[in-house]
């Protein structure tokens, strides 16, 4: 008998027990959706991690921090306990951990708090303004423009790689483009109208629920990994932000904050990611919080592969479950085909030839419910990933699909539900090849 011949009939058997077979293609079609989800989920959330942290260029910085209770954050969040004998970041300390070995460069980060939100000029999206204040040493990788000429540059920004993703277009098209920040209500840093020292309760009372706009050219935009989320300011420029201004008389009164409550964090860079561990382990002996890149993407990554197992038990139960109504369904094909077994049996059909016949229909049934499953599977992950992008989006966020199907996916998903299937055939194929002639004629009788 040829190939197709076997085929064929195990089509036939198919076709006539159709809501049976139904059944158990629609369990095999469910069992791939969920085993091709899972491991499109697990592909995708590593290939984000990938994204996120960009180069590993990324993966030398080390995010130094005041306290060491800033160690409590971690990449899905946390408190921060508030240390108030911590010694707060100047750039005397930036200055004594240059001296560290293994530090290539040390820059300064100042976050702006008086930012509350900014736009794009001819866009309509608003995006929260996570701000901060950079010298212009500060080692920024950008996709497109140039870094800041000086600290003492004014009224010029650099734009975070995930806003652009959202606006659309390429990140040189928003070079030269005006942005509109709207700062904090009651906002007293430079460019604010102050009111005079002997303005009226109301005066007073309207001001501080009034918001300030200031306008900026972006001059460039970064490229993606860890600072993709932020638009930069020039250092010098961030202290006449954070500098409340008040009058007093003929005379104005000002406060620098960020001179006073020191720099939020300062940015190192270590030679080599084999040394991160150590420089990591040096700031904690003096006593500094710190906040590795490489250590973050470590836990991410242990998190993935958590999460992998997990789901990938998951699938497996659901494989498992499927091809036991494949064995099921193939038993009592065998019981409903015995007398027509036993006629082939009592021709000269030889046993090799009906179990290759109940084998080819079981994996013929794992072929048809894993080729739609995979079919399906693209569509969840369509859906999937436009939920996720969406909620994102509304969030001010980007990030790369969060599902992903490679190719070696979808067939290999396939051949797993193809092998299960015919694995499920194995005992009903042999209970098939064993069927007694005689005994099969007569219990027809």
């Amino acid at each position: 008998m040829r190939l197709t011949d076997y085929f064929i009939i195990a089509g036939k058997d198919i076709r006539r027990q159709a809501l049976r077979s139904l059944l158990t293609i629609l369990a095999l079609i469910i069992s791939t959706v969920i085993l091709v989800t899972m491991a499109a989920l697990s592909i995708g959330g590593r290939q984000a991690i990938t994204d996120q942290f960009g180069s590993s260029d990324a993966l030398t910085a080390i995010t130094v921090t005041p306290s060491q209770n800033s160690q409590a954050l971690s990449p899905f969040g946390g408190v921060q306990e508030v240390n108030h004998l911590t010694e707060k970041l100047t750039d005397q300390t930036a200055e004594s951990l240059s001296k560290l070995p293994h530090v290539t460069s040390v820059s300064a980060r100042a976050n702006i708090w008086e930012f509350h939100h900014f736009a794009v000029a001819n866009s309509d999206k608003q995006f929260v303004a996570q701000a901060q204040g950079i010298g212009s040493d500060a080692p920024l990788k950008l996709a497109a423009g140039t870094l800041f000429e000086s600290n003492d540059q004014k009224n010029v920004v650099i734009l975070g790689a995930a806003y652009v993703s959202q606006l659309g277009g390429t990140p040189s098209s928003y070079i030269g483009k005006q942005i509109q920040i709207t700062t904090q209500k009651g906002y007293r840093g430079e460019g604010a109208s102050i009111p005079p020292a002997a303005a009226s309760k109301q005066i007073s009372d309207t001001f501080n629920q009034t918001v300030t706009t200031l306008s900026a050219t972006i001059i460039g935009v970064t490229d993606k990994g860890p600072d993709q989320s932020s638009l930069f300011i020039p250092m010098g420029w961030a202290h006449a932000i954070r500098t409340s201004q008040y009058n007093e008389g003929a005379d104005i009164k000002k406060i620098d904050q960020l001179a006073s409550d020191g720099y939020t964090a300062i940015r190192l860079s270590v030679d080599d990611t084999a040394n991160v561990k150590s420089v990591s382990s040096a700031l904690q002996a003096q006593g500094y919080g710190q906040i590795s890149t490489l250590a973050q993407v470590e836990q991410l990554q242990q998190f993935s592969t958590t999460m992998w197992v997990i789901l990938g038990a998951v699938a497996a139960i659901a494989i498992v479950a499927a091809a036991l109504g494949v064995a099921n369904t193939m038993l009592m094909t065998v019981s409903e085909q015995r007398y027509m077994v036993g006629v082939w049996r009592a021709v000269g059909a030889r046993k090799k030839m009906v179990t290759r016949l109940f084998l080819i229909q079981a994996s013929l049934l794992g072929m048809i419910g894993g080729a739609i499953g995979v079919g399906l599977s693209f569509v969840t992950t369509f859906y999937v990933n436009m939920y996720v992008s969406s909620l994102l989006t509304s969030q001010g966020l980007a990030l790369t699909n969060i599902a992903q199907i490679p190719w070696w996916l979808a067939g290999g998903a396939l051949l797993i539900t193809i092998v299960f299937a015919t694995l499920a055939g194995l005992y009903p194929a042999y209970r098939a090849a064993n069927v007694d002639p005689s005994a099969a004629l007569n219990s027809t009788q």
